[in-house]
């Protein structure tokens, strides 16, 4: 019986998003699985190309002429049925094509290489030399060029090596039609993969002696010291034989040849260094945290459990949660995934765990090379790799048995993708517990309010810790008003009480953090005469001054200006950096607190590879005083002898452009404070701000989420944001402003249209289309329609738009522009 598979082809453009019918030839019918990956003939010129099994049908229409499957390009199906599910449901979530979510899933190191190839037809190779000399003088030189190429490349010769030859295409095109030449396309498929050859014996060592005599086996002096050390070494790497014993990888092969030895080739795994070390320490749980534990363990089997929200204040010992829940799994045979929001930013975390688990914990992230995520993904489907710790792409690792998934700090807007699929890890993730019953744990001394307000109303398990492992109270804030420092003539970044206190912490041998949102040396560089401000000429944003290189860097694109002494606008010498960034705070430190060592951690100074693991065991190793740094600091860092924080600006969070900026900043207060005290030290925090009396300060200084998430709640009720609305932005963008303007207007219009034929005449719920709130980036201008779900459902609202911008993309827009669709992005700007 005939068989057809169902597939969708590797391709980038929305015209192929589609799932395409091809036969499945007679050698593949008992071969070929849902999932498996496949070379098809693709496109007028019959490309050989890699497409995924999504179906396997039985019949199709009479009328349809169709191809055949070339070939299976593995063994066993690369995706499991769950995983096409979850490309299906992802696709139709965030409005993206099937590729964009199959990217997601596939195998890191895997590539597929097709390309064409010219040979000499099959009536020329017939030709004997003499007729071929005939043959060859009937040409022209061009011809006879490529003829020459063809003969001196063993007979086949790749079409782009030849692409220096003018109109080489139509060249082509032509001998092949007068059968002087013919064209195929060939293909190798590429797995990035590291074998290791290992040596030993092939005979018992007592009687290789023996065997050597009676088969008169003639060794060399180098070749009979290699069989004397491979009779007390087993199974060694063959590098390792050739350095030690100083011998040639010939001498080795002539062993082989003789049938003295074995050559056998092992998969190598490439692990990263990990250049951050700490100890581990057994500790005792309290009553809390036991709670925890045995709440999540003693459902684990259960069907139809709700994810767990464990709420657990600083320094409460949530890892330890973790990795008491994971220990269970493991004896029951499941395999767990850990979420952290930035994977280069807990070197402790993985420490930690490694410490505990040992070399049954992998880690994933977006700092590996292609190999190393290749063998990343080998050892979990080898079973070598058991706990996966990494950013948001972990969550799509290969397990077979996967029961734990654990998103720590998972109100990080790192768990949402800035890049399509627009994807919620959070939302993947709750998906995946639902669907194959896994354990999902959410944990957070800050939860996002969106989550906790599902919480509020039964959608999770919510298990909260009230108290720090250490049973010593959350550090005390002291809120400084500059107002007050600047009118007692204090024009310094830090206030006096945070002086006394950083001198105090350094007398005591103590260590303290400091903690600014920006890095470089100041928010901006202008004139202070006509007041001219350098631009990125780039992007519609303002330079971040970098006084060691005297340079203005646009934090979006890279872009870099060095600064001038005059004004380019009214020549005067007024030039100043603005505001102040974590550069210039550590230059005025180390002017008030000359013998302090000082140690800056920010996007800049950790960008090197190992440079982050360097400056934390630095730190830890009290080689320095005082740590300053930005967001990154906040990320689950923990420090014995901290005993001072000081957040030396809340406001450059609270005046954020966003309605999130609120939240945002309780979070980071909290979270950045939560990092002094949190040994046998008490610790103290330093509070700066212009304003004193806002909520999101008020409640901070109190550690009191529930009053904070009562506050923010009414007002996000009020102006109908999320939980309680859904927001959809989609940005239109490309390098000509006139056409972007244009392509927006049109896609307003034509949703304005089609909600009419569905009589639908009140548009309030659209804003827009407006320019951006940062209009240029990268030399593309930007401008976005928002769509609040209100007096509309969600989902003819998105299929509205997915029909405009995928569906009739062609129609509606210009191949000039870009389109960008996010569902509830964590930023409009």
């Amino acid at each position: 019986m005939e068989k057809y598979a169902k597939v969708v082809v590797r391709s980038n453009t929305i015209n192929t998003d589609n799932l395409f019918t091809y036969k499945v030839p007679d050698f593949l019918t008992n071969e070929l699985n849902i999932g498996h990956r496949v070379l098809v003939p693709f496109g007028r010129g019959n490309k050989p190309t890699e497409a995924f099994v999504f179906e396997i049908i039985d019949t199709i229409d009479e009328n349809i002429k169709i191809k055949e499957i070339v070939d299976v390009l593995d063994e066993n199906p690369i995706f499991k049925i769950e995983d096409l599910e979850l490309v299906n449901w992802m696709k139709n979530r965030y409005l993206c094509t099937y590729i964009d979510c199959i990217n997601l899933i596939y195998p890191k190191g895997y590539k597929l290489n097709n390309y064409k190839v010219v040979r000499l037809h099959e009536r020329v190779n017939k030709l004997s030399e003499y007729e071929f000399k005939e043959f060859l003088s009937t040409l022209n030189e061009p011809q006879q060029k490529i003829l020459d190429f063809i003969i001196n490349n063993k007979g086949k010769i790749k079409i782009d090596k030849l692409k220096h030859i003018q109109n080489i295409n139509s060249l082509l095109d032509r001998m092949a039609k007068k059968d002087i030449v013919s064209l195929h396309w060939e293909y190798k498929d590429h797995k990035n993969e590291k074998k290791i050859c290992y040596v030993a014996l092939t005979i018992d060592n007592d009687e290789v002696d023996e065997y050597i005599k009676t088969n008169k086996i003639n060794l060399g002096s180098k070749q009979r010291e290699v069989v004397n050390f491979l009779k007390n070494n087993h199974n060694v790497e063959i590098n390792d034989v050739m350095d030690l014993l100083n011998v040639s990888k010939k001498s080795i092969t002539s062993l082989h040849d003789k049938n003295l030895i074995t050559l056998e080739l092992k998969d190598y795994y490439r692990n990263p260094e990990n250049i951050y070390s700490s100890t581990y320490k057994n500790i005792r749980l309290n009553s809390e945290q036991k709670y925890a534990i045995n709440k999540i363990t003693s459902q684990m089997f259960e069907e139809y459990k709700k994810p767990y929200m464990l709420h657990g204040v600083t320094g409460s010992g949530k890892t330890e949660v973790y990795m008491e829940v994971i220990d269970y799994a493991l004896n029951q045979g499941l395999d767990s995934i850990v979420l952290v929001p930035e994977i280069a930013l807990t070197p402790q975390t993985i420490s930690r765990f490694k410490n505990r688990f040992g070399d049954i914990v992998g880690v994933f992230h977006s700092q590996l090379s292609e190999g190393q995520k290749h063998d990343v993904y080998k050892a979990i489907k080898a079973g070598k790799i058991r706990i996966l710790i990494g950013a948001r792409s972990a969550l799509f690792a290969p397990f077979n048995s996967l029961g734990v998934v654990i998103i720590d700090e998972f109100h990080e807007t790192s768990y949402k993708s800035e890049k399509s699929p627009k994807f919620s890890a959070i939302e993947v993730a709750k998906y995946m517990a639902v669907k194959n019953n896994i354990s999902l744990v959410l944990g957070s001394a800050t939860p996002s309010i969106d989550e906790y307000y599902k919480a509020e109303n039964g959608e999770y398990e919510l298990i909260e810790i009230k108290c720090r492992a250490n049973n010593k109270p959350l550090p005390k804030i002291e809120v400084i008003d500059m107002k007050s420092e600047l009118n007692n003539g204090n024009k310094s970044i830090f206030s006096i009480t945070l002086q006394n206190e950083i001198d105090e912490a350094i007398k005591n041998k103590n260590q303290v953090i400091l903690f600014l949102n920006r890095r470089g040396y100041a928010s901006f560089v202008s004139c202070r005469k006509c007041g001219y401000v350098f631009q990125c000429e780039n992007c519609d944003i303002s330079l971040t001054y970098h006084k060691g290189k005297n340079i203005g860097r646009c934090h979006y694109c890279g872009y870099e200006k060095e600064i001038p002494k005059e004004c380019p606008e009214c020549s005067s010498n007024y030039v100043k950096p603005f505001g102040v960034g974590t550069q210039k705070i550590e230059e005025e430190l180390k002017t008030i607190f000359t013998q302090a060592r000082v140690l800056r951690m920010d996007k800049d100074t950790t960008s090197k590879k190992g440079s982050l693991e360097e400056i934390l065991n630095k730190f830890k190793n009290k080689e320095a005083d005082i740590l300053i740094g930005t967001q990154m600091l906040s990320k689950g860092l923990d420090f014995d002898n901290v005993t001072l924080v000081g957040i030396l600006s809340a406001d450059m969070i609270l005046n954020f452009p966003d309605f999130k900026s609120f939240e945002t900043t309780f979070q980071l207060v909290t979270q950045v404070s939560g990092r002094a005290g949190r040994s046998d030290k008490e610790g103290k925090v330093i509070l700066q701000t212009y304003d004193t009396d806002h909520y999101a300060i008020r409640r901070a200084i109190n550690y009191d989420y529930e009053g904070f998430y009562q506050d923010e709640i009414k007002i996000r009720r009020a102006f109908g944001y999320s939980p309680f609305n859904n927001m959809i932005s989609v940005v239109i963008s490309g390098e000509n402003e006139k056409l972007v303007k244009q392509n927006a207007q049109n896609m307003y219009d034509s949703i304005i249209y089609l909600l009419q034929n569905r009589g639908i005449n009140n548009f309030d719920f659209i804003l827009g289309p407006n320019p951006c709130s940062i209009s240029k980036i990268n030399q593309n201008y930007r401008w976005q329609i928002l769509f609040k779900d209100d007096d509309i459902e969600i989902n003819l609202l998105k299929g509205i738009i997915k029909y405009i911008c995928i569906t009739k993309r062609d129609v509606v827009f210009n191949k000039e522009v870009n389109i960008s669709i996010d569902i509830n992005p964590n930023s409009i700007l």
